[in-house]
């Protein structure tokens, strides 16, 4: 600062005529500057998309250091203020707040995408904050959970990850346990059992049929759902498409149009929206 005051009163309007070298060293003295300025340019972005991608503890050490700041300006605040009021003898009347009644009060929580997790997460809201209140779990959207993670956990729910899991007698097969109508919409009606659980290819190349094939059926349920809560349920594309491969379209509709109130039933008996849990995936559909 000191130094920027000096040039400014050393300013010579002629600019050093009188002496070429100095006026040289001011012109390079100059020329550095204005390229230092314009690397700075170029390189802050730099910067902050490398700590966004490796350091990002960094702001987490820089927003904890603003927010100790902001906590002790109020504390500094609130103790002058007590000063104030105990100096003054003013009479403050503090009114006792109204108990707020969580229970009427949802409170949403973002999901982990594990089942488990959540319960766990829920069960330690409920000892901790309130055991009344209706905790809600929804699924923000993330580019990093993509098609192939949505098949992992699909798979893990409908039959472990096994390319050759099926019930005796069941119609249901393989990895996704596809059903004998999934099947026959993609035009493997006719396929043998033996031939769907000896060629993983097969079962890779029908869900991504089937998945296409949901979409395009429920493409307006989806525009209009996605993103809502229905009866404590958080509503999301890929969680849709997830019901419904379960336990088809229409009972996945009746769901919706219901708000939430008509929980639709798989083969097994178990209710279809826990594949909810399957929510906020990028599918990679083309829309």
């Amino acid at each position: 600062m000191m130094w920027k005051r000096l040039n400014k009163i050393l300013y010579d309007k002629n600019d050093y005529h009188l002496d070429p070298s100095l006026k040289n060293e001011v012109e390079i003295s100059d020329l550095y500057l204005q390229e230092t300025i314009k690397y700075q340019k170029y390189l802050i972005p730099r910067k902050i998309k490398y700590f966004f991608k490796y350091d990002k503890l960094f702001f987490v050490r820089l927003l904890a250091k603003y927010f100790l700041k902001f906590v002790i300006g109020l504390i500094v605040i609130g103790i002058a203020a007590g000063i104030f009021v105990f100096a003054a003898g003013i009479d403050v009347n503090f009114k006792k707040q109204p108990k707020v009644d969580f229970s009427k009060l949802p409170i949403y929580l973002p999901s982990s995408g594990d089942a488990e997790k959540d319960s766990q997460t829920i069960a330690f809201y409920k000892r901790n904050f309130s055991k009344n209140a209706t905790y809600i779990m929804f699924y923000p959207f993330d580019p990093t959970k993509n098609f192939k993670k949505w098949k992992d956990a699909l798979a893990g729910i409908e039959s472990g990850g096994s390319y050759s899991a099926k019930r005796e007698g069941s119609q249901y097969w393989g990895k996704y346990q596809m059903g004998e109508s999934a099947r026959g919409s993609i035009g493997l009606g006719k396929i043998t059992w033996e031939k769907w659980k000896n060629n993983p290819e097969i079962q890779e190349a029908a869900l991504r049929l089937w998945i296409d094939i949901l979409y395009q059926d429920l493409k307006s349920d989806i525009k209009k759902y996605n993103g809502k809560f229905l009866s404590g349920w958080s509503i999301t594309e890929s969680g849709i498409i997830a019901m419904a491969h379960n336990v088809g379209s229409e009972p996945t509709r009746k769901f919706l149009y219901s708000n939430g109130s008509i929980i639709p039933k798989d083969g097994s008996g178990k209710d279809a929206t826990r594949f909810l849990i399957l929510g906020g995936y990028d599918l990679e559909i083309t829309k």
